[in-house]
């Protein structure tokens, strides 16, 4: 009984051929199921890494930038909130609304689970076996993520507790990270003209890559409808900066949606199509949800924000 535990581990597989599950049978003793933690839990441990297992709601998901890693290489972020972290009694306690979580493409991911983070939906995970400490989550190797929880850990309770209204985010300020979503509210002081473009798309179809038209260059063609192109929709890239004064001290660059773009611009369009630039300052804009892309101190002190859609119940 006083032994040291072995300094080694065995890790055994079955073929898929010879699994057969019975829920039916209880459990041994021997067998001490994963503790299942809240996100709060988690985000408190301390700095010693440990595989931790917990329900999530995922919200948003976002490829890493790997440069020419193949699609099975892909690592991705997951950011994850649940019960613990949307209540009320959080406000200003200092732990976050949202959490992101690291996935390496060594974690195991059910195909169910892919298929679920394709969805306009949030779907509710079970992390199996995460790293966890110092607030950071990374799935790697022995990781799984599953949509159900697994047979072995029934056993150790703790369902997730249901949202009971729309996922809030926190709030834009001087606590904000790199790599990380909040909520974004403010005046436009200006637009990055330099970085401002537009494209026409295809309006059957939303088919970006329309050319000239073989027989006629004065006319547009959809390569996808193989149609002439006599009313495209156009698309624009925009970028503004806000004034907000739950971050005073930093430029707030935002890359906007179609959909605010539409929104910002509507009252600033000329006779000619184009727009008055005086007409879109010191309009209000918000509440938008954004990932943080990058915080810089020099030349100037800047966030640079992406607006973002989160997964909607």
């Amino acid at each position: 009984a006083n032994q040291l535990p072995p300094s080694f581990c065995y890790i055994l597989a079955a073929s898929a051929d010879y699994i057969d599950a019975d829920e039916g049978e209880q459990l041994s003793n021997l067998y001490f199921p994963p503790a299942v933690h809240c996100l709060e839990e988690i985000y408190q441990m301390g700095d010693l890494p440990q595989r931790c297992s917990f329900w999530a709601y995922v919200i948003y998901r976002r490829l890493q930038e790997m440069g020419s890693a193949s699609s099975d290489q892909r690592q991705f972020w997951l950011f994850v909130t649940d019960f613990s972290l949307q209540r009320e009694s959080e406000i200003n306690s200092g732990t976050p609304r949202t959490l992101p979580v690291s996935v390496a493409s060594s974690c195991v991911i059910d195909v169910e689970v892919m298929e679920a983070f394709k969805s306009s939906s949030p779907c509710i995970v079970f992390f199996k076996d995460a790293m966890c400490g110092n607030g950071k989550i990374i799935c790697i190797e022995r990781t799984v993520l599953l949509l159900q929880k697994p047979l072995l850990c029934r056993a150790a309770g703790a369902d997730i507790t249901e949202l009971t209204g729309p996922v809030k985010l926190d709030y834009l300020d001087s606590t904000t990270q790199i790599n990380s979503i909040c909520t974004v509210r403010g005046t436009v002081v200006g637009i990055n003209e330099r970085t401002a473009f537009s494209w026409p798309i295809c309006n059957r179809c939303d088919n970006e890559k329309i050319d000239q038209h073989p027989q006629d260059k004065g006319l547009l063609y959809c390569s996808h409808c193989c149609e002439v192109v006599t009313s495209p929709v156009f698309k624009m890239h925009l970028e503004i900066f806000l004034n907000c004064q739950s971050q005073s001290k930093f430029t707030v660059k935002i890359k906007l949606l179609q959909k605010s773009i539409s929104s910002l611009l509507e009252s600033a369009t000329m006779d000619d199509g184009s727009y008055e630039v005086t007409s879109v300052l010191k309009k209000e804009v918000g509440f938008l949800n954004c990932y943080v892309q990058s915080l810089t101190s020099h030349p100037s002190s800047c966030i640079g924000l992406e607006e973002i859609v989160l997964s909607e119940a």
